[in-house]
């Protein structure tokens, strides 16, 4: 029996996800600076013109890298959240779930990117609806996570918020080996610091 015939799309989608997984992997192992479009084709294994064909500049290989990325943490995100069973204290959930995706090889592969973009108008152009909706996907499921312990309390926007922002500092700082205090002490104190803005513990036992 002949196998079925693959349409051209199916071909396509298929040669593009294979270009952006070897985009990724490169900037994952390499970093931005050594992600060269020739690095991508042949870790890719295809043909200078083929990678061409699809993605014409590095620019556009990184922002189809980027949001490719963006997919699949929103998707591990997601599925994390769902996880968390109903009994779990959702302020302790919020932070581990946050810091799980942060302290993670996507976050600083797209970090790397950040810092290329700062300089490189195309680049961050591109970038900036892909951060935005990444980051508003990362909002969103911490607010839902939050919310049967907390309900409509109008406080719950700001501390995911405080916690997405605080722990996205923490991460960068790690990046480059040990701190003073350890990730784990601070993820502790602010597990702390929330319940003590949110008054279900005394300011006296913040640390």
């Amino acid at each position: 029996m002949s196998r079925p015939r693959v349409s051209q799309e199916v071909r396509r989608h298929r040669m593009r996800q294979r270009l952006l997984e070897a985009a990724i992997g490169c900037l994952e192992e390499k970093g931005y600076s050594e992600t060269t479009v020739t690095e991508v084709q042949e870790r890719a294994g295809v043909a200078r013109g083929t990678l061409l064909h699809h993605f014409p500049a590095k620019a556009q290989l990184m922002v189809a890298a980027t949001e490719h990325l963006v997919l699949d943490r929103v998707e591990q995100f997601r599925a994390a959240a769902s996880a968390i069973p109903d009994e779990a204290d959702r302020l302790q959930a919020v932070v581990d779930l946050a810091w799980t995706d942060l302290a993670g090889p996507s976050f600083f592969t797209a970090l790397e990117l950040w810092v290329a973009a700062r300089t490189d108008d195309e680049l961050r152009a591109a970038l900036l609806p892909a951060q935005k909706r990444l980051f508003g996907a990362l909002h969103n499921v911490l607010f839902e996570v939050l919310t049967p312990q907390l309900g409509d309390d109008p406080r719950t926007a700001t501390l995911v918020e405080l916690t997405i922002d605080t722990l996205t500092g923490l991460a960068i700082t790690t990046m480059l080996g040990e701190r003073t205090t350890s990730p784990e002490t601070l993820l502790r104190r602010w597990k702390r610091a929330l319940a003590v803005l949110l008054g279900e513990r005394s300011a006296d036992d913040w640390l």
